[in-house]
């Protein structure tokens, strides 16, 4: 398929967003790409809403479902690629980098233009590695439309673990820095030590138990019913229980390989 007929951006001009759009990363092998796509899309019950090639990096192409951004290339990826753990979509680059260096935020790598607008790497105080990117149109591009769903799309949420201690330090960070505040902040039943709070579409654990486990990058939060339901449609869609019904939480092993961690919100 030629790349004009792959591109498509349902929000091609970032600036019209109200504040940062937080999307986890995956990285994976460009023949794997339409495979990728379509577990989400059938997980979620949502479309893709941005698909484009990137030259700039090595022939890279992007697509982006829910919160969950998919970083395919025929190429191994740097390391910095690898350890980078989220992608923001801003609507000023200069204007979050800006605001985000009175928080502690540090610029890797400065702004420079790409094809989707301009991009620059930063660390969050947390040692976070996260790759802001303003979206621009580019000439005669208009918004792509999606096709419709039944209406009853999963929430993905952006999954961080941090030391129980620092919980509430980090909801003050991601609340600056996603310019939302935090909706939700519950314990987590049967755990020592184990709160959790939402701050726009990040699931932030803080947890002596398990804050060292990177791997895990999604998270779905859910009352107790609908919990049972989405489990049911995961299991359909080819997801695998890793760590059994325990206090609460449960991690599936998508058919993709990725972790999603379940928290059951009473």
């Amino acid at each position: 398929m030629p790349l004009r007929d792959r591109w498509f951006r349902t929000t091609p001009d970032s600036s019209v967003l109200r504040r940062p759009r937080l999307l986890a990363r995956s990285m994976i092998a460009l023949a794997d790409l339409d495979e990728h796509i379509g577990v989400y899309e059938r997980l979620l019950n949502a479309r893709a809403d941005l698909r484009m090639p990137i030259p700039d990096f090595g022939g890279l192409e992007l697509a982006a479902v829910g919160d969950l951004l998919l970083i395919a290339s025929d190429r191994p990826f740097t390391p910095i690629q690898l350890k980078t753990t989220y992608s923001l979509i801003v609507p000023s680059l200069a204007g979050r980098l800006a605001a985000l260096q009175p928080l502690g935020v540090t610029v890797m790598e400065p702004p420079e233009m790409i094809v989707p607008g301009s991009r620059a790497r930063v660390r969050f105080p947390d040692a976070t590695i996260a790759e802001l990117v303003e979206h621009r149109p580019r000439p005669r591009e208009t918004a792509a439309e999606l096709g419709s769903t039944d209406g009853s799309a999963v929430r993905l949420l952006v999954r961080r673990a941090v030391p129980h201690g620092t919980l509430d330090a980090a909801v003050r960070f991601y609340e600056s820095a996603l310019q939302t505040e935090a909706c939700a902040q519950f314990a987590a039943g049967g755990w020592d030590s184990c709160e959790l709070a939402i701050v726009g579409n990040l699931l932030l654990v803080g947890s002596d138990e398990l804050w060292r486990d990177h791997d895990i990058r999604l998270a779905v939060a859910r009352p107790t019913a609908a919990m049972a339901e989405f489990r049911a449609h995961a299991d359909r869609v080819g997801a695998e229980s890793t760590v059994g019904d325990a206090d609460g939480r449960t991690v599936l092993t998508l058919a993709t390989g990725m972790a999603l961690e379940c928290w059951v919100m009473s």
